[in-house]
């Protein structure tokens, strides 16, 4: 009897071990198919995409080989009853949910009913997850049983892996994967006693033997030899990069400098707390100077040029005014680059922490206590006035705290239109009195999803959305110009642009190319001799800026500088550096044109010399390494050294 038992326990190892085996196998050859006709095969040589495809297979075979060689040796070894199997099994698919998609589901479980039952909500989730995880396997190995129906669930697998390389392909990596390894789990089964099988067949020979030691040691050497930096870039424009994502989640380091580099001392990377506030330069607009800025959502910096006749205002501010050629927006999300642009402070230098309820619960910078540019303006005697469009731009979210009034006119995270917000502001702008006045308001217009006017595409929509807010603008400018004299300035601007395919890519938030990250800005006002600046320039410097147009010191913890010097001018070159974050990811752009991302999640480096690449289509960290190692190494050292990390606290994934 205890033969027969351990009989029976070994078959059951190794139809485990052949099953999750086989079900890799699988997803390696779907994502092969993917990788050939789903991903654009990239600039250079041939053997870029061979190296893809090759280290693709072998990490793929190798995750599958560890997860068979680990569940086949729990069964063996370890002496369960069925249910214990199943419960362990359960157990562990609940932990990996946890482990990939957790935070995720934590919000939408928030969003739900108004932020009421989460708890049982994010049980549920877990719970029936987990379920489907152990009972997808059982019921493929039970079909796979019956006469006529063996094959069902490895096509029904394979399907599952062919739908889950389409919808979202530039997001949601952890919700690919799983649907990824769910697939491999439902087909494997149906697979398993061919794959057994064959595998009996082959180590009959000596032929057949050496085959399986080459697979295996393809298998090993995806696991165990990390892929270059270019071969990793690839890896990742496949939404059902399992293995890659396993890989640069554990083992993996970040690329490392090709050769030591001294990084020059700069006031920029040392905590300039306690040192004392900047104070403001000359005067540029009278004592009651009224102010306003006005931000687009979505509003890339190359629509407004190639649309000077459908979008009237923004023209006539270029033709009149001060236009920034060059403008950088801090982060690719809304409040990311306000809370950036108010607070002088990047996003891992600030405190951030989930806050709201239902749908606004999201990471916010509610609790971190640094002095925002309206509070400053207000303790200076200006009269400080949001129209906000959004329920997260109000005080109690930090973003935008410091307002003394504010009228909050969306619902949730739905945005109020722009009429709205406009009227509000010409009101305010006719309230009698000579104080210096500072208004601001975030148009949402071209926010997705595009809904506005008529077109064939989200493109037309999106540009109709434009005009709609260029329209708006253009009630405000009319109304400083014909009723405030000599005394106003109006700025606009963007949060961050929009992508339409740029990079493979839509809408926002998801990287840190140009496309989401080059904003337009302007500058109106009749203090102000038309010019054009091409020095490069952020909306960090957005702070400094305005508290130096109300005479008002800069704190020395603000990382922008005042942008007054070239308003007015003067020939000045600005020395702090222009960074981006977003999703982890860190951004540095150089005077030169040289711009390096890195993404600590992926384990990659991009660098691109925007000066003859505008498009950041050739990544020259290969090719330029001393060049790129300075910046990469200044980054770096940047962010190590100015990170909040105070009490154990730690920047979080902000989706």
């Amino acid at each position: 009897m205890e033969e027969e038992r351990q009989t029976s326990v070994r078959a059951a190892a190794s139809h485990v071990a052949a099953s999750l085996f086989a079900g890799f196998l699988l997803l390696a050859l779907v994502n092969a198919a993917a990788i050939a006709v789903g991903v654009p095969r990239p600039p250079g040589p041939l053997s870029l995409r061979l190296a893809h495809h090759a280290f693709d297979a072998a990490e793929t075979l190798g995750l599958g080989a560890l997860a068979a060689t680990l569940a086949g040796s729990f069964v063996r070894l370890v002496p369960l009853p069925t249910w214990g199997m199943r419960a362990a099994a359960f157990a562990l698919a609940v932990g990996v949910v946890y482990a990939v998609i957790g935070e995720y589901l934590a919000l939408q479980a928030s969003h739900v009913l108004g932020g009421r039952a989460t708890v049982p909500l994010l049980i549920n989730d877990f719970g029936f997850i987990g379920a489907a995880f152990v009972a997808g396997p059982l019921v493929a190995a039970h079909v796979a049983k019956m006469p006529r129906f063996g094959l069902v669930p490895a096509l029904v697998g394979a399907l599952l892996m062919v739908a889950d390389q389409l919808p979202l392909r530039d997001d949601y990596a952890g919700i690919h994967g799983l649907v990824a390894v769910g697939a491999a789990l439902v087909a494997g089964p149906a697979l398993a006693p061919c794959t057994l099988r064959f595998a009996e067949r082959l180590t009959r020979r000596l032929a057949g033997r050496i085959t399986l030691a080459a697979v295996g040691l393809f298998s090993l050497f995806g696991l165990a030899v990390p892929p270059p930096n270019a071969v990793r870039l690839e890896l990742f424009r496949q939404p059902c990069a399992v293995a890659a994502w396993v890989l640069a989640s554990t083992s993996w380091r970040r690329p490392a400098l090709r050769a030591p580099v001294v990084v020059a001392p700069s006031p920029w990377l040392d905590d300039r707390s306690a040192e004392p506030p900047i104070p403001p330069g000359p005067p540029l607009l009278p004592h009651d100077a009224v102010v306003v800025l006005i931000t687009v959502d979505a509003l890339r910096a190359d629509v407004a040029p190639e649309n000077d006749v459908r979008f009237r205002t923004l023209a006539a501010m270029k033709r009149d005014g001060v236009v920034f050629t060059r403008a950088t927006a801090p982060g690719a999300q809304t409040p990311i680059s306000i809370g950036t642009m108010f607070s002088g402070l990047y996003f891992s230098q600030q405190r951030w922490a989930t806050y709201g309820t239902g749908a606004d619960r999201y990471p916010y910078p509610a609790e971190d206590p640094s002095p925002r540019v309206p509070e400053l303006l207000s303790m200076h005697g200006v009269t400080t006035v949001q129209e906000a469009a959004y329920v997260f731009l109000t005080g109690p979210f930090g973003v935008a705290r410091g307002f003394q009034r504010e009228a909050s006119h969306g619902q949730s995270r739905a945005a109020a239109h722009a009429n709205v917000l406009i009227s509000g502001l010409l009101e305010e702008l006719a309230r009698p009195g000579d104080e210096p006045r500072f208004l601001f308001a975030h148009l949402a217009e071209p926010h997705a999803p595009y809904r506005v006017g008529r077109g064939a595409t989200d493109f037309d929509h999106y540009l109709n959305a434009v005009g709609e807010a260029d329209a708006q603008i253009g009630h405000v400018l009319a109304y400083l110009s014909a009723h405030l004299g000599q005394r106003w300035a109006l700025i606009v601007s963007a949060d961050h642009g929009e992508a339409f395919g740029d990079h493979e890519t839509y809408e926002h938030a998801k990287t840190l190319y140009e496309e989401l990250i080059h904003v337009p800005l302007l500058v109106r006002s009749p203090a102000l001799p038309p010019r054009t600046v091409d020095q490069r320039v952020s909306l960090i410097d957005l702070g400094p800026t305005l508290l130096d147009l109300f005479g008002v010191s800069t704190p020395a913890t603000f990382n922008g500088q005042s942008l007054v010097p070239l308003l007015a001018g003067r020939s000045v070159t600005l020395t702090r550096p222009i960074l981006a974050e977003g999703r982890m990811r860190t951004a540095l752009l150089e005077p030169d044109g040289l711009k390096v991302i890195e993404d600590p999640r992926r384990k990659v480096v991009e660098a691109y010399d925007l000066a003859i690449d505008p498009g950041e289509t050739r990544n020259i960290f290969d090719v330029e390494p001393a060049r790129v190692d300075g910046a990469l190494a200044w980054m770096r050292k940047f962010f190590d050294r100015r990170t909040l990390r105070d009490g154990g606290y730690e920047p979080p994934y902000k989706p």
